[in-house]
């Protein structure tokens, strides 16, 4: 039995006892009041229940708090954050009573669940797992692993590249412009002026006369 309906009930049984015992003991005479209606006694129960914080002056059960407002558990739970409220709330009677009507409740609100779930994988990107590199027996080995990975060594190969092609245009260059500068020497000089000696050579003696 509900505590309430039980009180009620109690202060009604003793109303009614001593009304009781006043008219066995000659109380009519007296001027004894009639007695009292179940409505008085519920009446009375709920204004003294109403003093405390939970309850109220008219049938309702325990409040969330004081005020009596109880957020949704979409809002209460982080887990439900952006279901909708009145699917949830239906959810405990279709549970309750196994309506078909919770099949209809799921295809309603999947269009909110799945936005929901895209809003979240837009938001955090998953970790890419790196790929593992076989690790050869020198180091020579791990590096050509590296390179001719597809993802990982193409900046490596694109660096061996733009070494190699700056390197090879400083060759060619070297190479073109030795025998240039050879040939412009050799016609600057005069003809009769000899050619300078090089650095080891000594110079010519004169032959005893």
């Amino acid at each position: 039995m509900d505590p309430r309906v039980r009180r009620r009930h109690v202060v009604g049984c003793r109303r009614l006892a001593t009304w009781g015992w006043d008219m066995l003991l000659g109380g009519r005479e007296a001027g004894v009041p009639t007695p009292p209606t179940p409505e008085d006694t519920h009446h009375e129960t709920c204004a003294e229940m109403a003093k405390s914080k939970n309850h109220t002056t008219h049938h309702q059960s325990r409040k969330w708090h004081r005020n009596g407002i109880k957020k949704p558990r979409s809002q209460r739970y982080e887990s439900l954050k952006g279901v909708d409220p009145k699917f949830l709330r239906n959810m405990r009677f279709a549970k309750k009573h196994n309506k078909k009507g919770l099949k209809k409740m799921q295809a309603n609100n999947a269009k909110a669940i799945s936005a929901r779930a895209e809003a979240i994988k837009a938001l955090v990107k998953p970790k890419e797992p790196r790929p593992n590199i076989p690790k050869g027996c020198s180091r020579k080995l791990s590096r050509l692993a590296y390179i001719a990975h597809p993802k990982l060594g193409k900046r490596a190969r694109a660096r061996i590249a733009k070494g190699l092609r700056l390197c090879r245009p400083k060759a060619k260059a070297k190479a073109e412009t030795k025998p240039q500068a050879a040939g412009a020497a050799a016609a600057q000089a005069p003809k009769g002026a000899q050619a300078p000696a090089p650095k080891g050579a000594q110079p010519p003696t004169k032959a005893p006369q």
